[in-house]
């Protein structure tokens, strides 16, 4: 009897240093782009921004709704482990309480062909972004996909981790006409954990940037603070494909109209940015 329970009581603790082991062993986060078949991603965007009012009006408000689904190829992979994709529209779904339904259809059908290329890195940045079979039509923030694909993206760590280690990354995003921005972007492995026999990672992603005003436009938006925004990122391990992200973000943006030579009482934003891989 005693020699039974010295086994079981040896095999437990076997299996204990075993998940210790685990637990403290390296990740290596890295995407496929060599080999990755197409997936279909759903973008979703709903922002909210208000203006304040004073003792004699109440204040105003528009709510924004903008949902894509695409579906992301690989075209080409490279000897340096980057690989080119191609992200195809195939559905958008928008709605505004400021703008018709006539505006509604227009918006889509303008979306809906805003097909754009990108070439992608094992650590998951994104370099040379270009739109195809774009119209010349006004993009407002809400409207421009790839700065909200870029906001949720995550740039993974370019050394294994271990849980709870953190790193910083860059991340440069073109804005309306001549605008850029640099997105600095923090992030903790979470967790690790096995989902149906695929090892998932989750990854607390942190993001600040300043809204620069586009120069070129007559109605400009600017941040004298950092826009600020928190969210997580679930990571397939073992494909080496991002499963879905979110990012709520928070600012306070000051309104100039040039034309008018006026500037309007400061805006608060409140943005939620969703993607979601449907494979």
């Amino acid at each position: 009897m005693n020699f039974i329970k010295f086994n079981a009581i040896s095999a437990l603790s076997f299996a204990l240093l075993g998940l210790c082991s685990c637990e403290r062993s390296d990740i290596h986060l890295v995407y496929n782009t060599q080999t990755v078949a197409p997936q279909t991603f759903i973008l979703e965007s709903t922002l909210n921004a208000s203006f304040p009012g004073d003792s004699n009006t109440a204040p105003e408000s528009m709510r924004t709704n903008v949902s894509v689904r695409s579906t992301m190829s690989l075209l080409m992979s490279y000897d340096d482990g980057s690989g080119r994709f191609e992200m195809k529209i195939d559905t958008v779904k928008y709605s505004s309480d400021k703008r018709s339904v006539d505006e509604f259809r227009n918006i889509e059908k303008y979306l809906s062909i805003q097909n754009f290329q990108f070439k992608l890195d094992r650590d998951g940045s994104i370099s040379n972004p270009t739109i195809e079979n774009a119209l010349d039509m006004p993009s407002e923030d809400e409207l421009n996909v790839i700065p909200l694909f870029l906001k949720a993206q995550p740039l993974l760590p370019e050394k294994p981790v271990k849980l709870g280690e953190s790193w910083e990354r860059q991340m440069p995003i073109r804005g309306k006409g001549n605008s850029s921005t640099t997105v600095y972007k923090t992030f903790t492995l979470q967790d690790v954990y096995l989902q149906d026999g695929v090892r998932m990672a989750k990854i607390h992603m942190g993001m600040k940037y300043l809204e620069l005003p586009d120069t070129t436009s007559n109605f400009q938006l600017k941040s004298s603070d950092y826009v600020i925004g928190d969210g997580f990122v679930l990571f397939d391990v073992t494909h080496g494909t991002l499963a879905s992200a979110e990012m709520n973000i928070v600012a306070v943006l000051d309104v100039c109209d040039l034309v008018a030579h006026d500037t309007l009482p400061s805006m608060n934003v409140n943005q939620k940015i969703t993607l979601r891989n449907l494979q």
